[in-house]
């Protein structure tokens, strides 16, 4: 028996989607990539979730600029945790989202990515 899926709807800087497209395409190791991208994002949430159960510290930058509107299923007992953890640190979901995310993708990417900058980019 599967477990129930909840569809959360986020707002993500623009182009945050197309890099978990992305990573989901790298990584999928099925024959069916169906089902990757939501993996990717259950991912992605499951690890910041554990750190912060861990006593990790995690910084939740504020996003600012366009964002995308983007919605992905995770499973229940995810969302559950996940909101645990916003009520109680005071966060919107979009800043969990972001900063779920650009960790993620730095831990398959290396220092290569950096979200916060590519997101902020400085006048040059």
């Amino acid at each position: 028996m599967t477990q129930t899926a909840e569809k959360l709807g986020l707002f993500l800087s623009e182009g945050l989607h197309q890099d978990m497209v992305s990573a989901a395409e790298r990584l999928n190791t099925r024959k069916n990539p169906r089902g990757c991208v939501r993996l990717i994002y259950e991912r992605a949430f499951r690890e910041l979730v554990e750190a912060l159960e861990s006593g990790v510290e995690i910084a939740f930058p504020a996003v600012r600029g366009a964002k995308d509107r983007v919605s992905v299923r995770l499973s229940r007992p995810l969302c559950l945790r996940i909101r645990r953890h916003t009520d109680g640190l005071n966060l919107k979901l979009t800043d969990f989202a972001f900063a779920a995310i650009d960790r993620f993708l730095q831990s398959i990417k290396g220092d290569t990515y950096d979200a916060t900058r590519q997101a902020h980019p400085v006048p040059g």
